[in-house]
C-alpha cells in the first residue's frame, strides 16, 4: 500500500530512515515527496517539476536507498545509483543530506566533482554504490578510468534537469546516458518545465510518471515569499547595495551578480568600508575547497551578506535566508525564479527584492507576469542613501590592485550585458558609462575595445551579408562559452582551473595574512568600534621585509681564453621592495603642499588620467621598439669577438 499511494502524514514506512530524518528535521513528506515515492518505488520513471524549497532532495534519495535496500545491494554489486547534479555546490549539499538521511544503511557512497584529485578518485570510484557527480567530471572517469563501468546501474537521477541543459551540458549527458544499461530507472528533476527539458524526457525515459504539483498554482512562486523590485540608476546601485546591508544588520542576505569580476572587487571593498556585519563571496573562480568553506561559513552564521553569482541560485539550500537581493537583472524570469527560492524554502517566510534599470523594467516585468510571478514597485527613500563613492576613490587611489579589479569589473559587467541574449531587456548602449565608472571609485571610464567595435558596426550597416552571418555565428558562440564563465560554471581543464583558482586563492590567502588576529576577523562582527577602527588602520599597514643585504658583496669576474682577473666591487644595493610604480606626470607647483592635509580627490582624479594617457604613450612606444628591435640583425656579441682576436694573438705568438 505504501508503494502505491505514499500520501501519509509521517515517514513511518521506512524504519530505517526515521533516525536520519528526525536529526535533519524531516518531519512531514511535502508534497512533491508525497506524489513521486510512491511511483518511485514501483520501478517507473518519474519527471517531477514543483517550486523551489519543496523537498525535490528527499523525493529521489528515499527512492535510491530504499530500493537498494530491497534488492540487498553490497559493496560487491559495483554501483547501483547515480546522481548528476549540475553544480559541485548542489552535489556537495545532496552528499551531506545523503549522509544524515542514510546513516544507518551500508551503502558506500561518493561525491565525484572537479577541482579534486583525479587519481585518488579512480582509485575508489569501483568500489562505491552511490555516486554523486557533476556530468564534466562523470564522463571523465568514464573515458579515462579503466576500472569503472555502470553495466550494473539500478537507478539514474538528474537533478536540476533545466539547469544542466542551461548550462550546455546536453551533448555530456547524451554520451553519459549512452553508456548506461538500457534496464535502468530514471528520475529527473526540475523547477520549471522548459522544452529542453521535455526532449531530454523523451530520450531518457520511458513511459514516466509527470509529477507536475503546483501545475495549477495561481503563482509559480512560494506563497510565503514577498517580492518587490526597485528601479535604479546605474550609478546609484553600489550606494543602494551599502545603504540596504547597513540596515538589515541582523539579517541573513544573499546577493546575486552577473559576473565573478563584480563579486571579486566589491566584495573586497565592502569589507574595507566595514557595514557593520560578516560579508562572505562564493564564485566559480574560486578553489573547490574554498567554495565549500564558503559555503558552510554561510550556514553557520546568523547574519551575515553573501555575494555570489548564479552558482549559487539553483539548489542550494541555505538554512533561514530572510532577503534575496538581485543586484544585476536575471536572464530570464526562469532564472529570477530560481534565485528567489533560496529563501523562503519549507513553507518558512521570505522576502525579495528586484534591482532594476529604467531600460529594463518594462520588458522584465511582461516575462516576469508570463511566468506567474507577482511583484510589486517599492521608492527607495533617497535621504537614507550612503554615498560610497568618495571612499571607493580614496581606496583606488591608494592601491593600484584595487584599480585593475574596478576596471576588469567594469569591462566584465559590460560584457555580460552586451551577451545577454534578450536586446529588449539588456541594451548595453543605453548605459551610462562614465558614471557607472565613477560608482566604482574610478576617475576614468576604461576603455572597452568590443563596445567599441560595436558601436562601428551599428554606424556602419552596408556590411555584406556573408561577413554578418560570420559576426553573429561569433557572436553566438561567444556568448554561450563568456555566460558560463561569468556564472562560473565554464568547463576548463584541470591545469586552467587550478592555475586560475591557486591566483585567486594566493591573492585571498595575502590579505588574510595582513589582518591581525585570528582568521575570519575582516568582518568584524563581533568588535566594538573602536577596535574595527584600529584594526582597519592596521590592515593598511603593509609589513615588508627586506629581501636584500645592504653590505652584499657582488664579484664580477670577466674571463676569456688568455685572460682571467677578479674586480671586487664594493657596492651596495639599496632598492626599495616591491618597487614604487614612477609616476609619468611631473607633480605642478604647491601640489605638496596641498596634500598634506588629506587626498584631494578632484586632483587625484585628474591626475590618474594623464597618468594613464602618459603610461598608454609610454606602452606604445615600447611595443613599436620591440617590434623594430626584433626586424633588426641581432649585433654579434664582444665576448665572442674579443675571444677570437685572443685566439688570434695566441696563435700568432706561437708561431713566433
Amino acid at each position: 500500500s505504501l508503494d502505491n499511494d505514499f500520501n501519509i502524514s509521517l515517514f513511518r514506512g521506512f524504519l530505517l530512515f526515521i533516525p536520519g530524518l528526525m536529526e535533519a528535521q524531516f518531519r512531514q513528506p511535502t508534497e512533491i515527496q508525497r506524489q513521486t515515492i510512491g511511483f518511485a518505488l514501483q520501478g517507473k520513471d518519474v519527471l517531477g517539476a514543483a517550486k523551489t524549497g519543496s523537498g525535490k532532495t528527499l523525493a529521489f534519495l528515499i527512492p535510491v536507498l530504499e530500493c537498494l535496500y530491497r534488492q540487498q545491494w553490497t559493496a560487491m554489486d559495483g554501483l547501483g545509483a547515480l546522481i548528476i547534479s549540475p553544480t559541485r555546490e548542489l552535489a556537495y549539499q545532496t552528499f551531506e543530506v545523503l549522509r544524515k538521511v542514510g546513516k544507518n544503511h551500508d551503502f558506500s557512497a561518493g561525491l565525484i566533482i572537479g577541482g579534486k584529485d583525479l587519481k585518488n578518485e579512480s582509485e575508489k570510484i569501483h568500489r562505491t554504490n552511490i555516486i554523486i557527480c557533476t556530468p564534466g567530471r562523470l564522463l571523465q572517469h568514464m573515458d579515462e578510468t579503466a576500472a569503472f563501468h555502470a553495466s550494473d546501474l539500478h537507478m539514474l537521477v538528474l537533478d536540476e534537469a533545466d539547469r544542466i541543459l542551461d548550462m550546455g551540458f546536453a551533448d555530456t549527458i547524451n554520451a553519459i546516458v549512452e553508456n548506461l544499461p538500457k534496464t535502468r530507472q530514471t528520475l529527473l528533476f526540475s523547477a520549471t518545465q522548459t522544452k529542453s527539458v521535455k526532449d531530454l524526457a523523451r530520450l531518457s525515459l520511458k513511459d514516466p510518471e509527470y509529477v507536475w504539483v503546483h501545475e495549477k498554482a495561481k503563482f509559480s512562486t512560494p506563497a510565503t515569499l514577498e517580492q518587490n523590485y526597485v528601479v535604479c540608476e546605474l550609478h546609484q546601485k553600489v550606494n543602494m547595495l551599502f545603504s540596504f546591508i547597513r540596515s538589515h544588520l541582523q539579517k541573513k542576505v544573499i546577493v546575486f551578480f552577473a559576473c565573478c569580476k563584480e563579486v571579486q572587487y566589491l566584495f573586497r571593498v565592502f569589507c574595507r568600508l566595514r557595514p557593520g556585519m560578516p560579508i562572505l563571496a562564493l564564485h566559480g573562480k574560486q578553489q573547490q575547497m574554498k567554495r565549500v568553506e564558503v559555503y558552510n561559513d554561510f550556514i553557520k552564521k546568523k547574519n551575515a551578506v553573501l555575494f555570489a553569482t548564479d552558482i549559487a541560485a539553483r539548489g542550494l539550500d541555505f538554512p533561514a535566508v530572510n532577503w534575496v537581493l538581485q543586484f544585476d537583472c536575471p536572464e530570464d524570469a526562469n532564472t529570477y525564479i530560481h534565485r528567489v527560492g533560496r529563501t523562503a524554502r519549507y513553507k518558512e517566510g521570505g522576502e525579495a527584492l528586484l534591482v532594476l534599470l529604467p531600460s529594463e523594467e518594462k520588458n522584465m516585468l511582461s516575462q516576469l507576469q508570463e511566468k506567474k510571478v507577482p511583484i510589486n514597485r517599492i521608492q527607495v527613500n533617497p535621504e537614507k542613501l550612503t554615498s560610497v563613492q568618495q571612499k571607493l576613490e580614496a581606496f583606488l587611489a591608494q592601491e593600484k590592485e584595487q584599480k585593475e579589479r574596478a576596471q576588469r569589473c567594469f569591462v566584465s559587467y559590460l560584457r555580460s550585458v552586451y551577451l545577454m541574449k534578450n536586446k529588449d531587456v539588456f541594451d548595453v548602449f543605453q548605459l551610462k558609462l562614465q558614471e557607472y565608472a565613477a560608482s566604482l571609485g574610478l576617475a576614468v571610464a576604461p576603455r572597452v575595445r568590443f563596445l567599441n567595435k560595436a558601436q562601428k558596426q551599428r554606424a556602419d550597416p552596408g556590411q555584406s551579408s556573408g561577413q554578418g552571418d560570420v559576426a553573429q555565428y561569433e557572436e553566438e558562440k561567444e556568448l554561450k562559452s563568456f555566460k558560463a564563465q561569468l556564472r562560473g560554471d565554464r568547463r576548463r581543464s584541470e591545469a586552467q582551473e587550478s592555475q586560475s583558482s591557486d591566483e585567486e586563492d594566493d591573492e585571498e590567502e595575502d590579505e588574510e595574512k595582513l589582518q591581525p588576529g585570528p582568521k575570519g576577523l575582516i568582518f568584524g562582527a563581533d568588535e566594538t568600534e573602536e577596535d574595527e577602527d584600529m584594526r582597519d588602520l592596521d590592515l593598511l599597514t603593509v609589513k615588508r621585509k627586506d629581501v636584500f643585504t645592504e653590505n652584499e658583496m657582488a664579484p664580477l669576474k670577466c674571463c676569456d681564453l688568455t685572460l682571467c682577473w677578479s674586480m671586487p666591487l664594493a657596492l651596495q644595493m639599496v632598492q626599495q621592495w616591491p618597487p614604487l610604480q614612477r609616476t609619468a606626470v611631473p607633480a605642478t607647483e604647491g601640489e605638496e603642499d596641498d596634500c598634506t592635509s588629506g587626498i584631494n580627490v578632484e586632483e587625484a582624479r585628474e591626475r590618474l588620467r594623464r597618468e594613464d594617457q602618459e603610461f598608454d604613450k609610454l606602452e606604445y612606444r615600447r611595443k613599436v621598439k620591440e617590434k623594430h628591435r626584433v626586424r633588426l640583425p641581432r649585433p654579434r656579441p664582444r665576448v665572442e669577438c674579443a675571444s677570437k682576436w685572443a685566439l688570434h694573438i695566441k696563435f700568432n705568438n706561437l708561431l713566433d
